[in-house]
């Protein structure tokens, strides 16, 4: 993503999922101001509404609405034949927003029922000629719909295949919740180590599938199912691979980088191992620890900021779980 996202346990959140009362219901709106955007007649007309959406002017496009290049960009777009003809296309797509409304509404409902302070945050929608994609905060989100049109549409974000292919409507719930997940996922910022970094994107990985049980894996984490069944089934190469190489208290960043960054492959591991496998790794040992340690609360979990305890107490070694 070209956007980077800023990185409290509830008193009553344990006694409420351990009770098991029913989620609150939660009405989720969301913002549709790409129409705004593209109902402009005149640049004029244009500075008003920037101007008059400071907030999101500066979170996703990252300027001040009235500086005069960035009005007449955004006029542009709103004009332009080729850009219309994609807007069109990203409302006959999207719609409504019913099923991406839904989604939220359980997202909110189940982060809420685990962190009743939890407050929604503001959802909008906007159009940025594919210059954007996402901002989100605890207060506000930012979707720029276009960018996530998926294979079919009639222009998509300069990426590679293998960043691209979760540039799609179903990938945008589950990128959002975690993102949200980095208010609850408690870290030691002393500890720069591999295994820091690993375990906190496996508890932001667990935290998404927490809040979306019924989303796949593949949408959580951004693999094929392909992928998913073959990492799997090689787990034990990957995790002699971080012992032998003496990864776990490693804190290069650029080293880091190799095991947790986009990248198409981690040929230090095997042509077939895909990006980002070292976030996958540290959920599988947050799904370990879950397993060996069934008392320990989701909260609890979040909350944790010594990886060495878990990791020691998850008992994983590469190991497969039986069904």
């Amino acid at each position: 993503m070209r956007v980077k996202f800023l990185l409290v346990i509830a008193v009553f959140a344990v006694i409420l999922s351990s009770c098991g009362e029913s989620k609150p219901d939660l009405e989720v709106k969301i913002r549709r101001f790409e129409r705004e955007l593209m109902a402009v007649k005149s640049q004029p007309e244009m500075l008003t509404l920037l101007k008059n959406n400071e907030n999101i002017v500066k979170s996703l496009y990252r300027t001040f609405p009235d500086d005069t290049a960035f009005v007449s960009h955004m006029y542009y777009l709103a004009s332009h034949p080729e850009t219309r003809k994609l807007y069109d296309q990203t409302q006959k797509e999207f719609g409504e927003l019913e099923g991406i409304q839904k989604e939220f509404e359980s997202a909110f409902a189940n982060i809420k029922s685990n962190y009743p302070e939890f407050k929604e945050p503001k959802i909008v929608t906007t159009f940025s000629g594919l210059e954007n994609d996402l901002f989100v905060s605890d207060t506000l989100i930012i979707i720029a719909l276009e960018s996530f049109l998926g294979p079919k549409a009639l222009y998509r974000p300069d990426q590679p295949n293998y960043i691209l292919k979760r540039y799609a409507k179903e990938y945008i719930v589950p990128t959002v919740v975690r993102y949200l997940s980095n208010s609850y996922n408690k870290l030691d910022p002393k500890d720069q180590s591999f295994l820091a970094d690993m375990l906190f994107f496996g508890k932001s990985l667990e935290f998404t599938k927490e809040m979306l049980p019924n989303v796949a894996d593949s949408l959580i984490i951004g693999y094929s199912d392909l992928e998913l069944t073959e990492t799997w089934e090689a787990q034990d190469l990957v995790w002699a691979h971080v012992v032998d190489k003496n990864l776990l208290y490693n804190p290069n960043p650029h080293l880091k980088e190799k095991y947790f960054g986009e990248r198409p492959s981690v040929p230090e591991i095997g042509p077939k191992c895909p990006g980002r496998i070292g976030q996958w790794l540290g959920w599988r040992i947050i799904q370990r620890y879950r397993t060996e340690n069934p008392k320990v609360t989701f909260q609890d979990l979040m909350a944790n900021d010594k990886p060495g305890d878990i990791l020691r107490e998850s008992k994983y070694r590469g190991q497969i779980e039986k069904e």
